[in-house]
């Protein structure tokens, strides 16, 4: 089993952004995708996954959180169309798991229970 990291965009929360209003400080979110190549008996098959990083930069202090979820895209154009949609909406890693939850229910065999 092969596993790779790849970016695929990050963001900035900024003074539009209720988290950013609670803290004062830069606050950055990153995606990637993670790609598993998985070798089976007679064939290979790839899975995606996402990476959301939320880097945090106050007084000189930095902190970081991250959430990984492994294998839960068949597709990849699927799995890059969450990673823009989790772009665009700004989500972190708390609320990731919850987000690719809803999505899997609303469309069911877009994600892999």
């Amino acid at each position: 089993m092969e596993t790779i990291k790849e970016f695929y965009g990050g963001t900035s929360l900024d003074c539009n952004d209720a988290e950013f209003m609670m803290k004062k400080g830069k606050v950055e979110l990153k995606y990637y995708k993670i790609i598993t190549n998985i070798m089976g008996r007679k064939n290979k098959h790839t899975k995606y996954g996402i990476e959301v990083v939320k880097k945090c930069v106050n007084n000189n202090i930095v902190s970081e959180e991250k959430k990984e979820i492994f294998n839960c895209i068949e597709k990849e154009e699927v799995a890059d169309r969450v990673l823009e949609l989790l772009k665009v909406n700004k989500v972190s890693p708390i609320n990731v798991v919850d987000i690719l939850e809803d999505l899997s229910a609303k469309r069911r065999g877009l994600l892999i229970k």
